[in-house]
Formats: C-alpha cells, sequence, structure tokens
C-alpha cells in the first residue's frame, strides 16, 4: 500500500513538472508565434480549438446533473471576457513588445496581485510573512522592469511591453477571484468549457475584422502549431494540476509551481536564445521567495 501511494506521489509530481514544462514553454513559443500571427489571432484561435475538445472531455468526464442556469452562463462570459479576451490577449500584446524572460517572471508575480485582491473583496487574511512576501515580489517587479538598472528607474523609461504584461495580471485577478466567488457550481471542466467558448464567440469575428487571419493561412506555420500548442498542452497541464491539487494538496503545488520563472528563463535562452543578465535571475529568485510567502 505504502508503495502504491509513493508512486502516486511520484506520478502527482511528474505532472506537476510537465505543467510546469508547458505553461513555461508558451513564453518562448508565443514570442515566436508573434512573428506571423496577431494577439487576436493566437488567442481566438486558441478559444476556437479548445472549446470544442473541453466542451467533449467534460461531457464525458462530468456529464451535467442538471440544465444550465443563468448563473453559470454569467460565469461562462465573465471568466471567459477577463481570463482571455482581456488577460491572454493583453499578455500576447506585451509579448511583442518584451523579452519572454521579462514576460516570465513578471507573470509569476500575479499570484501577489490575487492574494491582495482576496484580502480586499473576499477578506483573506494576511499577515506579516505574507506582507513581506507582497514586498519582496514588488522588488522583484521593479528589478525585472528596470533591468537592474538605477538609471532606468530614475527616469521611469520603462519597457511598454513590461507594463502591459503587468495589466494583463489584473485581469488575471478578476479571474482568479471570480473563479471563487461565483455561484455557479459546475465542475471546473466545465467552467473552463464555457470560458473558452465565450471567449471564441468574441475574438473570432473581433480577430476576424483586425487582423484578418485567413490571409496567413499557409504562410505562418509556426503561429498555427503554437495556437495548437496552447489549446492542446497548455489546456492539458490546466487539467492535470487540477488533479494534482486533489492528490498532493494546493500547498504543495503551488510551492512546486514557484519553480516556473526559472523554467522560462532556460527554455527562453534555449529556444529563442534571449540573453539572460543577473537581474533576470535576481528577479525570479524574489518573485519565488515572495510568492511562497504571500500564499502561505
Amino acid at each position: 500500500m505504502q508503495s502504491s501511494l509513493a508512486m502516486t506521489e511520484r506520478r502527482a509530481y511528474l505532472l506537476l513538472l510537465l505543467v510546469i514544462l508547458f505553461w513555461a514553454g508558451n513564453f518562448p513559443l508565443g514570442k515566436l508565434a508573434l512573428d506571423e500571427l496577431g494577439p487576436l489571432t493566437l488567442t481566438g484561435a486558441r478559444a476556437l480549438v479548445t472549446a470544442p475538445l473541453l466542451l467533449a472531455l467534460a461531457r464525458w468526464t462530468a456529464p451535467l446533473q442538471r440544465p444550465l442556469a443563468r448563473r453559470d452562463y454569467v460565469a461562462f462570459c465573465v471568466l471567459g471576457l477577463s481570463g482571455l479576451v482581456a488577460n491572454t490577449t493583453i499578455w500576447y500584446w506585451g509579448l511583442s513588445h518584451t523579452t519572454a524572460l521579462n514576460a516570465g517572471i513578471l507573470g509569476a508575480a500575479s499570484p501577489i496581485l490575487v492574494a491582495v485582491g482576496a484580502s480586499l473583496w473576499l477578506g483573506d487574511p494576511l499577515g506579516r510573512r505574507n506582507w513581506l512576501g507582497i514586498a519582496l515580489s514588488v522588488v522583484a517587479v521593479v528589478v525585472t522592469v528596470a533591468k537592474g538598472s538605477v538609471e532606468v528607474l530614475a527616469s521611469f523609461a520603462f519597457n511598454r511591453g513590461d507594463l502591459l504584461i503587468l495589466l494583463s495580471q489584473t485581469a488575471w485577478v478578476t479571474y482568479s477571484l471570480y473563479s471563487r466567488a461565483a455561484a455557479s457550481t459546475l465542475s471546473p471542466v466545465w467552467m473552463m468549457a464555457g470560458a473558452h467558448t465565450a471567449a471564441a464567440v468574441v475574438l473570432v469575428p473581433l480577430a476576424a475584422a483586425v487582423e484578418q487571419p485567413w490571409r496567413m493561412w499557409n504562410t505562418a506555420p509556426v503561429g498555427w502549431a503554437v495556437v495548437l500548442y496552447g489549446a492542446i498542452a497548455v489546456t492539458l497541464g490546466h487539467i492535470w494540476f487540477f488533479a494534482v491539487i486533489r492528490r498532493i494538496g494546493p500547498g504543495r503545488a503551488a510551492t512546486f509551481l514557484n519553480l516556473m520563472p526559472f523554467a522560462v528563463i532556460a527554455l527562453s535562452w534555449l529556444i529563442v536564445g534571449e540573453p539572460v543578465h543577473g537581474y533576470h535571475l535576481a528577479g525570479a529568485a524574489l518573485v519565488m521567495a515572495g510568492v511562497y510567502l504571500a500564499t502561505r
């Protein structure tokens, strides 16, 4: 029995490692995809491909016990608009103006914003250790955005892409807090399926009108491959993450996930050849420590 249990935990940590690699890979691969496709097309096409896959998975693994209600459709719309239409689209827009390394470190600070938002709107308590973690993460963001330069910090000459990445995290706060507070009682896979469907309804016509992606159907092989990567690998990572949480608990899963910035640094160097500077490593270390303390 103990051996079987140990194997189960090892399998859970292996899945969690794959989740980190899948999610971290989205940063350098997204950078490559933006050379061929626009942010609206990348997000809209991903939602269009992901929605039917998730709907099929939801019907197979979690058959509905009741008809969908108004509160479910409201949740689908809010989560789709905040998590994909706003967060992911602005994230791609920011990524087109900054490095995958910076985006990875800044994005890793999102649990800090969620923790503060949960304290303000949901009444979650924050102790001294949490506030220390928040302070460390703020320092990490400043170090990364300023590129470790006091001159850049003093002149406020920040990269537009970095600021857009930070802006996208505000939409993620809405997504995360509403996921907790929503009146819908559907399973996570149904919520994800509904959110992607709502996002596709908004983003596909918007992308068609603004970016005309049909003109690139045969000239953007990397872009379309990254769309499939996001639809399959990144979404699979979300599903696995829920399964891992059930096995080892949210605390240990979240702590392990703090390795994400270092995975982004390694993959960005390996895939797109972005140079790694000391401020990247310092920012990654600070944000990892900050998130660990802030979310305990």
